[in-house]
């Protein structure tokens, strides 16, 4: 799933989500920005104070100049004032009525005649300037106040360049930061697409994942889980796959039975439909609990391995599988070997064990089959044997599942070991003079 796809709400509609990318960067570039203006605005305001305030002193300083420039009995003799530093400043003299006497301005001046009666310098806003205006006395009242002026658009300007200087720096703060953002949630993103790529993969089937570490300890958690959960799954779906299998082999050995038993019947007058009932009935039985063990299997739920008499089950196997044999035309014996302690194997993985290996004596062996069950060390053995070779080679491949050297499926022999191996026992192959034995070592069960 990429992180355009939107995927849909409980109800089932489209859910209109932005991608993580989408978010990640908005979410940056609209922190920027509000920071921006938080630092800005205040920032802006004194800026603009500070122009105001440098304009003031300009204009101060200007009068000043003046003042110490041209002497008091002429300042109001016409031109005398110097030019300003600044060409942008007007200057100009006003007598006591207010009138202009030298320089540039308005004619007459309400606020000069003011501050020529009060006898006070003050800096004040007078239309559409800044002016500065500086009474002059000598020996007594004012007689001219010097005007300095500037234009509040020339004010205006120099604040409002700092502000365009400021506006430029911070678009270059939002670039950086929009750019910043994509690296940051391409950063961030990128794992989850992997993870749902995982995902993805997972829902298709691949349980082997192997999710790349990104460095996010949250992230490489989900990918870590992701990992196990796949491997959970492949593990439980081999194990379906081969209850599958297993149980097709498995359950060929009751059917066959219970086809012997209902054959037998039809071509048996004398056979009552009560015994050939009972008959099929031990059949059905043993196809039922075949099918309970194997699903046991598939599912991980073995059986608790409680303390086990193997006589039962030995005689259990004479009464499964005489007639099949006899059908054969082959002998079957079982023997129990005096006392034997008791082993520590379910009962149910036991009698799947052998029935494996009977059955592939019967199917695959030749001449009589023979079971026996004698005391081992500390355990207990049982050996099946029959009359037929195995093949040359390793032995060991033969209990490989699905091996290229099996007479049959493959299938029987694996299951079998794994059976055993489940419950801490041994399973065996060997040769002797008179054919093929399979051995089961099995422990004793502590009391």
């Amino acid at each position: 799933m990429t992180s355009e796809q939107r995927p849909p709400d409980p109800d089932g509609a489209s859910v209109r989500a932005l991608p993580l990318r989408r978010r990640v960067r908005l979410a940056i570039v609209a922190a920027t920005a509000v920071a921006l203006v938080v630092f800005a605005v205040p920032l802006m305001l004194a800026i603009r104070s500070a122009y105001v305030q440098q304009s003031e002193t300009e204009l101060e300083r200007e009068a000043a100049r003046v003042l110490a420039v041209v002497s008091t009995d002429n300042i109001l003799s016409k031109d005398v004032l110097p030019h300003p530093t600044d060409p942008d400043v007007q200057l100009a003299v006003y007598d006591t009525a207010g009138a202009r006497t030298d320089g540039q301005g308005p004619a007459h001046s309400r606020m000069a005649r003011q501050a020529s009666a009060s006898g006070v310098s003050r800096t004040i806003r007078d239309g559409a300037s800044l002016v500065a205006l500086l009474p002059v006395r000598q020996d007594g009242p004012s007689k001219a106040v010097i005007r300095a002026a500037l234009p509040s658009t020339t004010v205006e300007g120099r604040y409002l360049r700092a502000w365009a200087l400021m506006g430029l720096l911070a678009l270059v703060v939002l670039l950086l930061a929009w750019w910043a953002s994509g690296r940051l949630s391409r950063r961030l993103s990128a794992p989850l697409e992997r993870l749902a790529a995982s995902a993805e993969t997972l829902g298709q089937g691949g349980f082997a994942l192997r999710v790349p570490r990104s460095g996010v300890s949250e992230v490489d958690v989900v990918g870590a889980v992701l990992e196990e959960s796949g491997r959970r799954l492949g593990d439980r779906f081999q194990r379906e796959r081969a209850f599958s299998a297993d149980a097709s082999h498995q359950l060929r050995t009751p059917i066959t039975a219970l086809r012997i038993t209902l054959e037998s019947a039809t071509v048996d007058p004398t056979a009552s439909v009560e015994e050939v009932a009972a008959r099929a009935l031990i059949q059905v039985d043993r196809l039922e609990r075949t099918v309970e063990d194997l699903l046991a299997l598939a599912r991980d739920l073995p059986g608790p391995a409680a303390p086990l008499d193997v006589a039962p089950v030995i005689d259990g196997l004479l009464e499964r599988y005489r007639g099949p044999c006899l059908a054969q035309g082959r002998e079957m014996t079982v023997e129990v070997a005096g006392e034997l302690p008791l082993a520590a194997f379910p009962e149910a993985a036991l009698q799947q064990v052998l029935d494996v290996l009977v059955d592939n004596a019967m199917w695959h062996g030749s001449g009589e089959v023979s079971v026996a069950a004698r005391a081992s060390g500390t355990g207990v053995a049982i050996d099946v044997r029959d009359e037929g070779d195995l093949p040359q080679g390793d032995l060991e491949e033969m209990f490989e599942r699905r091996s290229a050297r099996a007479a049959g499926t493959g299938i029987g022999l694996a299951l079998a070991r794994s059976l055993a191996e489940a419950e801490g026992a041994r399973l065996l192959a060997a040769r002797d003079d008179g054919g093929t034995v399979f051995t089961l070592l099995m422990a004793e069960a502590q009391a």
